[in-house]
């Protein structure tokens, strides 16, 4: 694993992100978390804390441990 994994965190939250069908507006509602966050996240320019994480965990129906899996 050679890149960040930050980089590889918001990759993972855009491949689940997209495989749902969602736009980074319905996440946005849907978690609470702003839409720039979100980009941001995906594109590995924010350190998302563990708190957002978690959120991210549930907004894919996820455990934390599941969504980190493999990063």
């Amino acid at each position: 694993m050679t890149r960040d994994i930050c980089v590889r965190l918001g990759s993972k939250v855009r491949i689940l992100r997209k495989e749902r069908g969602w736009s980074q507006m319905y996440l946005s509602v849907h978690t609470g978390l702003s839409r720039t966050f979100i980009s941001d996240v995906e594109l590995g320019h924010k350190e998302p804390c563990l708190r957002s994480i978690e959120i991210f965990a549930l907004a894919f129906d996820l455990s934390v441990s599941e969504l980190t899996k493999g990063i």
